[in-house]
C-alpha cells in the first residue's frame, strides 16, 4: 500500500500520496477481515462467555488497557492508509508508534512470568 522503508529488493519508493481508490479499498479490506474475524470469534464463544467478556472489560483495567492499545494500533493504522501523506516521516512515526504501544506490554508481561 505505502513504502514507508526502502529495502534491497526494492530501493526505489512509489510516488505518496496514494490514489484514493486504492486507500479506501485497503481499509475496506482491513475492516471486513477484521469484523469477520472478531465477529465469527465472538460467536462461537458461548453465551456465559459472551456476558462475561462484557463484564471483565466493564470492570476490570488490563482488560481496558489491551482494548485500548488495540483501538490504539488499529488508529495507527488507519492514518497510515487514508491520510495523503506527502512526506514519508510521518507514515514512519505512526508505523513506529503502533508497535511500541503493545511491544511494551509483551514485555512487561513477559517479565512478568519469569
Amino acid at each position: 500500500m505505502i513504502d514507508l522503508f526502502a529495502t534491497a529488493k526494492h530501493p526505489t519508493l512509489r510516488e505518496l500520496p496514494v490514489p484514493l481508490g486504492n486507500r479506501l479499498w485497503l481499509l475496506v479490506v482491513m475492516g471486513a477481515i477484521w469484523g469477520l474475524g472478531a465477529w465469527r470469534r465472538y460467536r462461537r464463544l458461548r453465551t456465559g462467555v459472551q456476558l462475561n467478556v462484557r463484564s471483565l472489560i466493564r470492570r476490570e483495567l488490563w482488560a481496558r488497557i489491551v482494548l485500548g492499545q488495540a483501538a490504539f494500533t488499529m488508529l495507527c493504522a488507519l492514518l497510515i492508509t487514508q491520510v495523503p501523506w506527502t512526506d514519508r516521516s510521518v507514515p514512519q512515526i505512526l508505523f513506529l508508534a503502533g508497535l511500541v504501544v503493545p511491544w511494551f506490554t509483551i514485555s512487561y508481561d513477559h517479565r512478568k512470568t519469569r
